[in-house]
C-alpha cells in the first residue's frame, strides 16, 4: 500500500509507543497507582498521570517528550541521552566544576564558562546527591528547567522541562531507580 510520508511515520512510530508503554515500564507499578512509571537510559521515573502526548522522534531513540500542555512548546518534560559536554574531563567532575566555579579542575574553563552563561547565568546551580547518580540542576533565564544526570565518563542523561517545579523535579530524580 502506498501511503502518504506522515502515515508511514505513524505506522513507524506506534509500534514503537506501544512497545515502550507496555513492555519498558510507561505503566504503573501498582493496578491503584495512576502514575505512569518510564523506563529510560536504565533509570525509572515516575510521571504525572495522562499526558496529552508522548512522543519520541523518528530515528532518535536517545529522545522522549511528554507534553502536558495544549500550548505549543509549552508543558513538556523531555529526557535525552547526550555525549560528554567537555572531553578533557568526565561528566561528573564537569558539572562539579560547574556547581563550584572555584574549584580546581582538569576541565576546560572555557567550556564550564560558556555552559554556565547559558545555563547558571541568574539562577545558582544545585547538586542533589544520591547514592547511585548525582544530580545537577540548573535554570534558565526563560525559567526551563534542567537536570543533568553524569551516567557514565562519556554520557550523561538530560531532563529538560517548563512543566516541572524545581521540587517536582528533585522528587523525580530522588525516586529515580
Amino acid at each position: 500500500i502506498d501511503m502518504p510520508i506522515p502515515f508511514r511515520s505513524l505506522t513507524v512510530l506506534i509500534p514503537i509507543l506501544l512497545g515502550l508503554i507496555f513492555s519498558t515500564g510507561c505503566q504503573s507499578p501498582h493496578m491503584n497507582n495512576p502514575e505512569p512509571t518510564v523506563l529510560f537510559a536504565g533509570l525509572s521515573f515516575s510521571l504525572p498521570a495522562q499526558p496529552k502526548v508522548i512522543a519520541m522522534p523518528n530515528g532518535r531513540e536517545s529522545f522522549l517528550l511528554f507534553k502536558y500542555s495544549d500550548q505549543p512548546s509549552r508543558g513538556y518534560v523531555a529526557f535525552s541521552q547526550e555525549a560528554a559536554i567537555d572531553e578533557s574531563c568526565s561528566s561528573e567532575e564537569f558539572f562539579q566544576a560547574a556547581v563550584n566555579p572555584d574549584q580546581n579542575t582538569l576541565c576546560d574553563p572555557h567550556a564550564i564558562m560558556v555552559f554556565t552563561q547559558q545555563f547558571a547565568d541568574q539562577y545558582p546551580a544545585e547538586l542533589w546527591p544520591s547514592a547511585k547518580h548525582n544530580a545537577y540542576y540548573f535554570q534558565s533565564n526563560d525559567q526551563r528547567r534542567f537536570v543533568f544526570i553524569p551516567l557514565a565518563a562519556n554520557q550523561l542523561l538530560k531532563i529538560d522541562s517548563d512543566f516541572f517545579s524545581k521540587q517536582q523535579l528533585r522528587d523525580l530524580v530522588g525516586h529515580s531507580d
